[in-house]
């Protein structure tokens, strides 16, 4: 059975599998859910400082973007016309 991809050709990301993309949602979801509890923290000296919200908002947009892409929703579509004179 074929694998279906979706393939970001402006980015030049590569192929990406409907799971991976599920799978890699799932995880910016999870760490948009730890960075609404705060920026940064620091335990015995170290200090962990957590993505923005709004860059994690950026890659899960685009993460569902290219989840529509692979189901045929979403996209840009481009239409060319001639005009005969």
């Amino acid at each position: 059975m074929p694998r279906k991809y979706a393939r970001d050709t402006c980015e030049g990301m590569g192929y990406w599998t409907k799971q991976e993309l599920l799978t890699l949602l799932e995880a910016w979801k999870a760490a948009y859910k730890a960075a609404s509890t705060g920026k940064s923290y620091s335990i015995q000296g170290r200090t962990l400082t957590r993505y923005d919200l709004t860059e994690i908002r950026a890659q899960m947009a685009y993460l569902e973007q290219q989840l529509n892409k692979l189901n045929g929703k979403g996209g840009s579509v481009r239409v060319l016309m001639r005009v005969r004179r």
